[in-house]
């Protein structure tokens, strides 16, 4: 028997299910305190969060939030700087300032995006910032689904857990079948890949969270670090594979941002990539497995 729940969380639809035989609002529950917890912490809309703290100049002690500083350091290394949690002020000027439902206008510019080994202070105590402002938005809602399915797989034969497209999967949604069915729903509604998944999946896409800028037309919330403007890319839509969703995450804003050649990286360090683009060809590298 498969039980299901959705609720709301990090500003997308969770949905976690279990293969059980009895009904799970104890396991749900759990994933959806695991994901409040998360959100009151790392949201840039909270004053009262751990990264506000952070952002205001303040050394945040937290460990958990001290291991998402690092994951992000880790992070922009492996994907060349692609990846980068400092974009917070260029994200704020191009007009993403306060939660999506609510943005409007905006004025991207072209500007610097410093380097976060330079920003960001480990000590003994904890971490704060030297200069700039960040944002873990995306890594850590990836983090909170690997926690979410580590959380419950010893208890149960099967676990997904989704959250907004960035989901992974233990054991089957059948009895002694591995894997969980996963579709992938391309930027124009239509069917781009479906199959047996095991592991994590991430997808990013700038055909959504979009909107008109005071300035400069439409502007999105994929913010090109090289340039400190939403990405111009040449996928309208990336899908990464691997066995953390946190990692997949990352990926696939880092190939959405820098195209084949970040691709070819991601592939090189065993992540599958499955690309799309405007007009709805598809590119894939390591995607089959």
């Amino acid at each position: 028997m498969q039980f299901d729940e959705q609720f709301r969380a990090m500003d997308t639809d969770v949905d976690v299910a279990l293969q059980t035989w009895a009904p799970a609002f104890d396991a749900t529950l759990s994933v959806r305190l695991l994901f409040e917890r998360q959100e009151a912490a790392f949201s840039r809309f909270r004053p009262e969060s751990l990264l506000s703290a952070l952002n205001r100049g303040e050394t945040v002690t937290d460990a958990g939030f001290v291991q998402a500083c690092r994951m992000a350091i880790q992070a922009f290394e492996m994907t060349g700087g692609l990846f980068n949690p400092m974009v917070l002020p260029a994200l704020r000027e191009a007009g993403y300032d306060r939660t999506f439902a609510e943005v409007r206008g905006g004025s991207p510019r072209r500007q610097d995006v410093p380097d976060p080994r330079s920003c960001l202070d480990f000590g003994e105590s904890g971490v704060r910032l030297r200069s700039g402002a960040l944002d873990l938005g995306g890594i850590v809602k990836g983090w909170t689904v690997d926690l979410a399915v580590e959380l419950l797989a010893d208890r149960f034969d099967g676990v997904l857990v989704n959250a907004g497209g960035d989901l992974r999967c233990s054991g089957g949604e059948e009895p002694g079948a591995p894997g969980w069915t996963v579709e992938i729903e391309g930027p124009d509604g239509t069917l781009a890949w479906e199959g047996t998944w095991m592991g994590a999946l991430a997808t990013s896409t700038v055909a959504k969270r979009r909107w008109v800028a005071a300035a400069q037309g439409e502007a999105h919330h994929l913010i090109d670090p090289r340039t400190g403007l939403p990405a111009e890319s040449g996928y309208a839509q990336v899908s990464t594979r691997g066995a953390l969703t946190w990692r997949a995450e990352v990926w696939a804003k880092a190939v959405l941002i820098g195209g084949p050649e970040l691709a070819t990286l991601a592939a090189g360090q065993g992540h599958g990539v499955l690309a799309i683009a405007p007009d709805g060809h598809i590119e894939a590298w390591n995607w089959e497995r």
